[in-house]
């Protein structure tokens, strides 16, 4: 008697369906040379003008900022004193609401690395002076801070804390009640995880409510996969902590990223890079915003042999937006995939950079609002920090990838931990 193996496999549909199409407006310069262009960050402000914060890198090193003026940007000016040694390794981070907006990153102005936040009530017309978020009871070296804004418009800050011999890594937590004038005791949010968070790898944030969801990449014994925290008391205790990877990455030395996530409806929907394939990809997650639990890990764009690295993801209901930088050309450039049904028919990934330059871009970040994308990126060869914005117009046929879940499945012929509809077989008897 023979038993039959019926193969249930997951279905990637590739359809010409019809489409919302992003128009692009012309790239701008907003700042090169000796005005500075590291790292753009690109938030709005409380008329939903697009505002920049930056760093420039050369001596004396500052953060700054240009803002939109309904024409085009302002010049670049400073928003941190001289002296104040912002790090050039990291950051900076921006958090905002309206017209309250808040910025941390990494100072070497302390006799230890430190987190600094400064503070704008007016839309980034001004900023407040030098605010110390890190710890200052012990010695210790505190870095690659981060920054979310709950629904009243306070400060939420992660950071990872070492001791001074490097032998101990934290993700910590502080959290404001009073627009950042004063912050709670630090509390470790990945105390419950294995082993101990990857030491070089930031961390970011989600808050909704009194629930803060920190998303970090952890490293037990080189296996750097990525987890999330829980804390449903604001900070006071993260007692939830969940692993979100399907393989496991083994890998001795740092990877450098940062997973990054937005809230849909019960979920947090979540962009990493992972290498556990031999393959550095961005992947594209589910997890229940309860539970911690995940749905599935979902190739962006996934390319062989294609380096993709720094993700970032915005979005405005279930319209979702990711960037990230790859090599597929040979080169660094940024890449955009889409869509307006949440993951479903994300779009393949596509350039958004100035293809009449030549060079590398990278370093890219988006945010996406009343049907307007706004785009920076960093081009190297013209030393300049550029900006574009995408309109959403009229319908066109764009070419779609529709993720098909299976139900019910229970096995998995390459070995994934994961015991959920991605990529699985199903063996009925």
């Amino acid at each position: 008697m023979f038993t039959h193996i019926k193969i249930i496999f997951f279905l990637v549909l590739c359809p010409m369906l019809s489409f919302s199409q992003l128009n692009f407006n012309n790239h701008i310069t907003v700042s090169s040379g000796n005005d500075g262009f590291g790292r753009p960050r690109v938030a709005l402000d409380a008329n939903n003008d697009p505002f920049i914060v930056f760093r420039n890198n050369t001596s004396p090193k500052t953060i700054r900022i240009s803002k939109w003026n309904g024409n085009g940007f302002t010049s670049p000016y400073d928003i941190i004193t001289t002296g104040i040694q912002p790090s050039s390794q990291d950051g900076p981070e921006i958090a905002a609401k309206g017209d309250t907006i808040y910025i941390v990153f990494t100072s070497s102005v302390t006799t230890y690395s430190s987190i600094m936040m400064i503070r704008s009530f007016d839309g980034g017309i001004t900023f407040s002076d030098t605010i110390r978020v890190s710890e200052n009871d012990s010695p210790q070296i505190c870095r690659m801070g981060n920054i979310a804004i709950n629904e009243q418009g306070h400060p939420v800050v992660s950071y990872m804390k070492n001791d001074l011999s490097f032998s101990t890594a934290e993700q910590m937590v502080r959290t404001s009640n009073d627009f950042g004038l004063t912050f709670g005791t630090a509390v470790n949010s990945t105390l419950n995880s294995p082993d101990e968070p990857c030491d070089c790898c930031k961390a970011s944030l989600l808050v909704s409510g009194s629930n803060i969801y920190v998303l970090f990449r952890n490293n037990e014994n080189n296996k750097r996969n990525s987890y999330v925290s829980k804390s449903s008391n604001y900070g006071s205790s993260f007692d939830q902590v969940n692993e979100i990877d399907d393989y496991d990455w083994i890998l001795n030395s740092c990877p450098s990223s940062v997973s990054r996530g937005v809230l849909i409806d019960d979920s947090l929907i979540i962009v990493k890079k992972s290498g556990a394939t031999g393959n550095n990809e961005i992947v594209l997650t589910s997890i229940s915003n309860v539970t911690l639990d995940y749905t599935y890990n979902l190739n962006v764009d996934e390319i062989p042999n294609v380096n993709q690295r720094y993700p970032e993801i915005s979005n405005s209901s279930d319209s979702i937006f990711i960037v990230w930088q790859d090599d597929r050309s040979g080169g660094q450039n940024c890449f955009l995939s889409y869509s307006y049904e949440g993951i479903k028919n994300l779009s393949t990934g596509i350039s958004f950079t100035d293809s009449s330059l030549a060079g590398p871009k990278f370093n890219p970040h988006l945010t996406f609002k009343n049907g307007i994308l706004h785009l920076v990126y960093v081009d190297f060869l013209d030393s300049s920090i550029k900006y574009v914005r995408a309109y959403v117009s009229s319908t066109t046929n764009i070419k779609e990838i529709e993720y098909l879940l299976p139900n019910r499945v229970n096995f998995d012929i390459l070995g994934r931990k994961n015991h959920h509809g991605f990529n699985k077989l199903k063996f009925l008897d």
